[in-house]
């Protein structure tokens, strides 16, 4: 029996397991992987935190709830902006090299600016590979903890629930054998689901298998509708699709149309520079205007390229490309899933003694649009949180945060959990049931999705649902492919729900914000999505 058992090794789940051993806790890090391979290694975009003078928190929080669109929680961004520059300065202090620049007082943080900043708040490791250096950081603090164990190649199957908490899971070996693994505290540290459509840029790993897990014990979800897409994938024969950081923008490049327009001119006061599901959605419309596949990303003028962006310079290469000769094909790709496992401020859900953090979450720090180089301060912040919490006797959750509202509901919660099946032995592939999942969900719940396409994927993705009894058994590929299906259909649901077009989910259709949809639309494992209004909303569209 371990004090805390963390699921995932990014930098949610490595942070979480870092301040339990360092309180005294026993940890136990299960990973599906290697512990240094995660989401976070690919993340080349910094980590966003008011460090020095003009900015400040307030102005940080205000830019964070402008790009969330009005479903962020206030309290949740003051604690994520305000405690966010002590995470990063711990972090310095544990070993991570963030990028500096001479000056008279010694070297000082470089700051960049990427899209929906105001100023330049963000900072970077190696030009674009923070995540990388982050994971090294955090990798090596805890292979040289005594108090943390490891297992890599480990697969959480189930939640166990037993009166009515959460003690820990069932566990698929590397052997194949199944085992319990039983922890006090249980924290869901997972990741995201990008691998749900065919062009992102998240690695295979990222297949929603916490969001999955909550769904089928019945905790309680929020905000899955809320996909964000990446506006500067590179267009190339390369998966995931290599990302073309907004640091480049923020530098100077510019996004064209075929015919050299620069076409975010006049659509939003930061043009290039603004939020990322106004770009996407731009880059979206002039591809459709235009039938071409891709737009074009102009970052010639941008000096020493190759040192100054390593990362992005290596994936140019791979794909025959010169940045500093020729435009860059792009397009947008998922990229980062905005909810998922409802929380409140500490990092608890709506199952006693189980917690999330990170991407997985669903804290209300984001809401319908997450501000850009927010996602590596989440896990920091909220992953030392939760510790906090546990180490105070905190079981269950409070109404605070994304979960305002939400508890009211968590007597339906129960009654919707899915029973475990496990796969039979027969022949039906997982890779290619995988393959078809991806298609649909690129088609028709992508960038802009509509009433007929999101029903074609609600009937296509319940068509795939019934092949998983004919997935092999006791297999990382089939159980990721069962999970991939039950997120994806509880994304479709919440946005055939979603009647309005809000920060990154936007409906043909519905063009417009609804003030009667002010609220989150909250996923019950396989039941339809119940609509909650965000706190103050009496009744949708009335105070």
């Amino acid at each position: 029996m371990y004090d805390v058992l963390v699921l995932g090794s990014g930098v949610a789940g490595l942070t979480t397991a870092l301040h339990a051993a360092r309180r005294g806790l026993s940890v136990l890090v299960l990973t599906k992987g290697e512990l240094s391979h995660s989401a976070t290694r690919y993340a080349q975009g910094g980590v966003a935190a008011a460090l020095a003078a003009p900015d400040t928190p307030d102005l940080h929080l205000v830019d964070t709830l402008t790009a969330g669109a009005g479903l962020c929680d206030p309290d949740a961004v003051r604690i994520l902006v305000t405690e966010g520059p002590d995470r990063v300065r711990e972090l310095a202090r544990l070993g991570a090299q963030f990028d500096t620049e001479p000056s008279p007082e010694g070297p000082e943080l470089l700051l960049a600016r990427e899209g929906g900043h105001s100023l330049a708040r963000v900072v970077h490791s190696g030009g674009d590979a923070t995540g990388a250096e982050i994971e090294r950081a955090l990798v090596e603090a805890v292979n040289i903890s005594d108090a943390i164990e490891v297992r890599e190649g480990w697969f959480a199957i189930e939640l166990l629930v037993e009166r009515e908490r959460c003690s820990g899971v069932l566990a698929l070996r590397p052997d194949g054998q199944v085992e319990f693994v039983r922890a006090l505290d249980v924290v869901l540290a997972t990741g995201g689901a990008g691998q749900c459509f065919a062009v992102t840029t998240n690695p295979t790993l990222s297949t929603g298998d916490g969001i999955a897990l909550a769904l089928k014990a019945g905790v309680a979800c929020a905000d899955l509708e809320f996909v964000q897409f990446h506006p500067t994938a590179l267009h190339a024969p390369l998966m995931p699709r290599p990302l073309l950081s907004e640091a480049l923008r923020g530098e100077g490049a510019v996004l064209r149309d075929a015919d050299g327009v620069a076409f975010m001119t006049g659509l939003h006061p930061f043009a290039d520079l603004a939020p990322r599901d106004v770009v996407s959605r731009a880059v979206h419309e002039r591809m459709q205007t235009t039938g071409e596949e891709h737009v074009w990303l102009d970052a010639t003028m941008i000096d020493d390229f190759q040192h100054r962006f390593p990362t992005i310079w290596f994936s140019c290469l791979r794909a025959e490309l010169d940045p500093t000769e020729e435009w860059l094909p792009v397009a947008p790709a998922a990229h980062y899933l905005s909810g998922g496992v409802i929380t409140d401020l500490d990092g608890t859900t709506t199952l006693e003694h189980l917690w999330a953090c990170g991407e997985v979450a669903c804290s209300g720090v984001h809401g319908a649009n997450r501000l850009a180089s927010n996602s590596l301060l989440d896990g920091l912040v909220f992953g030392r949180r939760v510790v906090e919490a546990i180490l105070a006797g905190k079981a269950a959750a409070e109404s605070t945060g994304a979960m305002s509202g939400v508890l009211n509901l968590s007597g339906d919660f129960a009654s919707k959990a899915d029973p475990v099946v496990l796969p039979k032995e027969r022949a039906t592939e997982p890779a290619a049931v995988r393959g078809a999942l991806q298609r649909v969900m690129s088609s028709d719940c992508g960038v802009v999705r509509d009433a007929d396409g999101l029903q074609l994927a609600s009937e296509t993705l319940g068509d795939l649902a019934h092949l998983a009894d004919d997935l092999p058994a006791r297999n990382i590929a089939s159980y990721e492919v069962i999970n991939l299906l039950r997120v994806s259909r509880a994304i479709v649901a919440s946005a055939a729900q979603r009647t309005e077009s809000r920060g990154s989910h936007t409906r043909r259709e519905f063009p417009d914000t609804s003030d009667a949809l002010l609220g989150r639309f909250v996923a019950r494992g396989g039941a339809e999505p119940v609509f909650v209004a965000l706190p103050g909303v009496v009744a949708r569209g009335r105070r």
